[in-house]
């Protein structure tokens, strides 16, 4: 009997070792992409990098039924001010700003990325943003932020409150003076949010 028990219970352990082997492997789960990704595109004509349809379209959100609330531009500020200075950096990472993209849609409600999405901005768009401020654009690569320009239009009081806010911050911002005025122009875009939040934000 106990040579019966013992064979039966080597059979059990032969038998759940198999089913273990033959079982299929779990899925990797796959690398989550940008939250923004998730409902901007860049598959449509002459479209606009997603980091230029996030910054543009907040702009034109003002004075919609979307547009940024004071407590979701305090949130946001530093996260544009941090944007602004990776911008400027030759060594970010890509996972740098992803996460900065995350953080910033996060904060944003979905009905106001919507908005941004339907919006649709193309390259276009934005270069008739930047000739509203002498500022011509140059043929853009696909995905890549880039402006020509002898100096930049942010008047001088945008100027200051985008200096203060980044001081307040801990974010050095260029001040757009001598050599780095071609800098400046390419960061006008990203300024200009800066300068709405911060206006948003003392509402």
């Amino acid at each position: 009997m106990k040579k019966s028990i013992f064979t039966l219970t080597i059979l059990t352990l032969f038998a759940a070792l198999f089913m273990h082997a033959c079982a299929p492997a779990p899925e990797t789960a796959p690398t989550p992409a940008s939250l923004a990704s998730a409902y901007l595109v860049t598959d449509y004509a002459d479209a606009a990098s997603l980091w230029n349809q996030l910054a543009f379209g907040t702009l034109q959100l003002e004075g919609t039924p979307n547009a940024v609330t004071p407590g979701q531009a305090k949130e946001l500020l530093p996260l544009w001010q941090a944007v602004l200075s990776l911008m400027g950096s030759d060594t970010v990472a890509e996972a740098e700003l992803t996460a900065l993209q995350d953080q910033i849609a996060q904060v944003m409600a979905v009905e106001q990325i919507q908005a941004i999405a339907a919006m649709q901005i193309t390259n276009a768009d934005l270069s008739a943003f930047y000739a509203e401020y002498g500022i011509v654009l140059p043929t853009p690569i696909p995905g890549v932020t880039k402006v020509s320009g002898s100096g930049s239009s942010v008047s001088q009081a945008d100027r200051e409150a985008t200096k203060t806010a980044a001081q307040a911050l801990g974010t050095p911002v260029g001040t757009g003076g001598g050599g780095t005025t071609g800098q400046a122009s390419k960061t006008l875009l990203y300024e200009k949010v800066i300068v709405l939040l911060t206006e948003i934000s003392t509402r």
